[in-house]
């Protein structure tokens, strides 16, 4: 693919997790889980640098060790359960270029997808470079889920009554297999262009189907334990 100039990939990993304490260190298949997604990025042929973005000093210890850039901790402003990981990447990007390192596409990657490969952020950057037509174009990664979303009700709650909250003819069952298509974001990779970057979510939005193992997100123990259990004994798994 041709070169079309240099993208940093953001590993936001916060300290504070509620749901699963300390979870971008836990233990997973031998290795923090931190460590998975960080060693995707280093081997992605795209990628030309890799940064860490932590408030805690426990995480940004294990993504050094693992290879990972780790030039400052995340300020504790930006560290809340209310922050928005826009104001984090924006500050990320603020003060690589005060250290006089510049890109020109940022790359989101959460470390809580361990199944996400480095193959998976190449055929992202790859689609992205192939598909854009201008500046404003974003990518995303996304999995399919039934299309029976569609079919979702609502309640009001004055009258009581339900209601569809998508414009679908739930008296035609027969229907079901003409519905489109649906996606919902999976949280493993986002892609846009650093400069006048202002979130990923957009009208020229592209994105980049994965498959729903390697769209598993880690919320809670028994998400860790399927990666795990996966990592070690799935097709993944170093055979000895």
């Amino acid at each position: 693919m041709e070169k079309h100039g240099k993208i940093l990939a953001i590993i936001a990993a916060r300290g504070g997790s509620k749901g699963l304490p300390q979870k971008n260190i836990l233990d997973c298949a031998g290795k923090p889980l931190i460590a998975w997604t960080i060693e995707a990025a280093l081997e992605s042929t795209h990628v030309d640098s890799v940064l860490v973005n932590t408030d805690c000093q426990e995480i940004a210890d294990a993504a050094f060790q693992y290879g990972a850039w780790v030039p400052f901790l995340r300020s504790a402003q930006l560290a809340e359960d209310e922050s928005s990981i826009i104001d984090v990447i924006k500050d990320v990007l603020v003060r690589v270029s005060e250290l006089s390192h510049q890109f020109d596409y940022v790359l989101l990657l959460q470390p809580t997808s361990p199944l996400r490969t480095a193959r998976h952020i190449d055929e992202a950057v790859e689609k992205y470079f192939s598909t854009r037509t201008s500046d404003e174009d974003t990518l995303i990664s996304v999995t399919k889920v039934d299309s029976k979303a569609l079919w979702v009700l609502g309640e009001d709650s004055d009258s009581g009554y339900i209601f569809n909250h998508f414009d679908v003819n739930l008296s035609d069952n027969s229907r079901r297999q003409a519905l489109p298509d649906c996606y919902v974001p999976n949280g493993a990779i986002y892609l846009a262009k650093v400069d006048g970057f202002n979130g990923f979510y957009g009208k020229q939005t592209r994105s980049y189907l994965m498959d729903e193992i390697s769209s598993l997100d880690i919320d809670y123990q028994e998400d860790l334990d399927r990666a795990d259990d996966y990592l070690c004994n799935g097709p993944r798994a170093k055979k000895s």
